[in-house]
């Protein structure tokens, strides 16, 4: 009885899906190239993970190589500093996390709330350009400004006197995790935003008209329409920035470390072991077990917020 049910359901769908895809195949056609593009650089890549097990040698390749077994993975925590370049990442990851994920949020939040069209336009456009610049265009900027004789040391002198010592403020390691995160939301904040502020339109605006005439302010109805109306998408983009809670931002970390600031995470230990000193096999292990923990962590992510919220991947 059960499978007579299931096949009279399942069908119908399964027509009216065929039909669809038959009416819009323009859609699928479009999606061709990134689908293309997906499975070339992020799918086939993926046979290269077998140098994490293998003895690598240039020559022969990463088939040619001889099997070795776990011992690329083992010899991960043996290497000098690791245990440093995790928690380094960790803790760069979960400041990123608590500081650039709600930026986003109430940023989307603040515009929602502007009422001249054209002023709005004009800050979320100016808000989004940081995103087309390439992180090591950002990285120069950031030499130009900080550097001894730029315009931010200038200004102190201007401030404080010309008694005042310039200061290198790159040089100094404690600026250095507080500069990745400014970096970081500045560069993404308004390019994030654009999600938000689109889950944001399609709330109903009768649902604001009630809550009005209910009495209640723009705290109450942006706490219980407005963020719950984007609850769904602020879970599953949250569930995508905790896969990436051991990775880190390599092109920035790696340009603002100089010689008075050895600040190492886990893509610069890959980057050390695998290009300047070709130990491949170990530089493949560690992304191999980093991949791994994405995974872990994506998958439980995705089981929390649907226990949650409702809300998930898949």
């Amino acid at each position: 009885m059960t499978g007579g049910v299931v096949r009279k359901i399942t069908k119908p769908a399964l027509r009216d899906n065929l039909v669809w895809a038959r009416r819009n195949y323009g859609i699928y056609v479009m999606l061709l190239p990134a689908g293309a593009a997906c499975f070339v650089f992020s799918y086939l890549p993926m046979a290269g993970l077998v140098v994490a097990f293998k003895d690598y040698n240039l020559f022969k390749g990463p088939f040619g190589s001889p099997w070795n077994g776990m011992a690329n993975i083992q010899r991960i925590f043996t290497m000098p500093g690791i245990v440093q370049s995790i928690w380094n990442t960790l803790r760069v990851s979960v400041l990123t996390l608590l500081v650039g994920f709600p930026a986003p949020i109430i940023f989307a939040l603040m515009l929602n709330e502007l009422d001249i069209r054209w002023y709005k336009r004009v800050v979320q456009t100016i808000s989004y350009m940081p995103y087309f610049l390439s992180w090591i265009s950002v990285i120069g900027i950031v030499m130009n400004l900080y550097s001894v004789y730029g315009p931010i040391n200038d200004l102190r002198l201007l401030l404080l006197g010309p008694d005042a010592k310039r200061v290198l403020f790159l040089s100094n390691p404690a600026f250095f995790i507080p500069n990745v995160l400014i970096l970081t939301v500045w560069k993404g904040l308004g390019w994030d935003s654009i999600i938000y502020i689109a889950a944001i339109t399609s709330i109903d605006p009768q649902l604001y008209e009630a809550a009005a005439m209910d009495g209640a302010g723009k705290l109450r109805q942006t706490w219980h329409i407005t963020l719950t109306g984007i609850l769904p998408t602020t879970m599953i983009l949250l569930i995508l920035r905790l896969g990436g809670l051991f990775g880190s931002n390599f092109e920035l970390i790696y340009g603002l470390r100089n010689p008075f600031v050895n600040f190492e995470v886990i893509s610069t230990i890959v980057f050390k072991m695998g290009i300047q000193q070709a130990d491949f096999g170990l530089a493949s292990a560690v992304g191999f077990m980093q991949g791994l923990v994405a995974l872990a962590l994506t998958f439980g992510s995705n089981k929390l917020s649907k226990m949650v919220s409702g809300a998930g991947v898949w």
